[in-house]
């Protein structure tokens, strides 16, 4: 059976000259049930796509993100020796180089415009910065907009716990505009949870975002106590301090079935 796609926009979040939209596409069949025969229909799963408004701003997307933009925009590649001549440094030194010494490159924009990104079934997260740095991990970062600089941080938290001497790569954006995160679960489903001198463990890779107020660490979980700790199970992630977590704790049951 064929069908046409359906676009309409699932949520926006704006803050400033920038917004955010998440525009959602849904199956209908191009014909119509049978009279007198029921229609036993499996829709094809939704898909999702961001939109990134912008008015005499800066956006940052993912490298490989872009499907198409409409407006007066200028486009470059940032690495890790800066913005470079072409903006005129609008992002300079918005993305360094990861440990390994190759850089993490995005894509960079800035004037007036709207930036759509390639379709995907993953869930669209938004969210908004105001003068503070998110460490994102690995995977999940797909845009930001406004004032905000996409850099690395090397998180040596499970490295240190196995004596390894690499880090793992994550971005971290920092200053204030909105962002957009991508995940296997819906916006519904996570917990944002605020920690005020606080501690959260997670066992698990429920974690999609933190904010850089929060000190993070690997700790042996009891599992880990018992022996059972030779590949990763047996710890947890530990998060102390006062800030932001984003939790995904239904993780577990999107998994197997969502592919980007």
């Amino acid at each position: 059976m064929e069908f046409t796609w359906t676009g309409s926009t699932e949520r926006t979040l704006s803050a400033g000259s920038t917004k955010l939209e998440v525009l959602e596409y849904s199956a209908t069949p191009m014909e119509g049930p049978l009279q007198g025969f029921p229609q036993m229909l499996a829709r094809p799963a939704r898909w999702r796509q961001l939109a990134v408004h912008v008015s005499g701003a800066a956006a940052t997307l993912e490298s490989g993100a872009l499907q198409y933009l409409r407006g007066d925009l200028e486009m470059q590649a940032v690495s890790a020796a800066g913005g470079g001549g072409g903006l005129g440094g609008f992002l300079r030194g918005a993305v360094t180089a990861a440990a390994t010494g190759e850089g993490m490159y995005k894509t960079a924009f800035k004037g007036s415009g709207v930036i759509y990104t390639e379709p995907t079934r993953l869930h669209l997260l938004l969210g908004e910065l105001r003068g503070e740095s998110l460490i994102v991990d690995d995977g999940a970062f797909v845009a930001c907009a406004g004032d905000i600089a996409v850099s690395r941080h090397v998180n040596h938290g499970f490295a240190q716990m196995v004596g390894s001497g690499e880090g793992r790569v994550q971005p971290k954006l920092t200053g204030s505009g909105v962002f957009a995160l991508q995940s296997p679960v819906p916006p519904e489903e996570f917990q944002i949870l605020e920690l005020s001198g606080d501690v959260l463990k997670v066992d698990g890779n429920l974690v999609v975002a933190y904010t850089d107020g929060l000190t993070f660490s690997v700790e042996r979980s009891a599992r880990g106590l018992l022996g059972s700790g030779k590949t990763g199970e047996g710890f947890v992630q530990a998060f102390r301090g006062t800030g932001r977590v984003w939790l995904a704790p239904t993780l577990p049951l999107h998994m197997g079935g969502v592919t980007a």
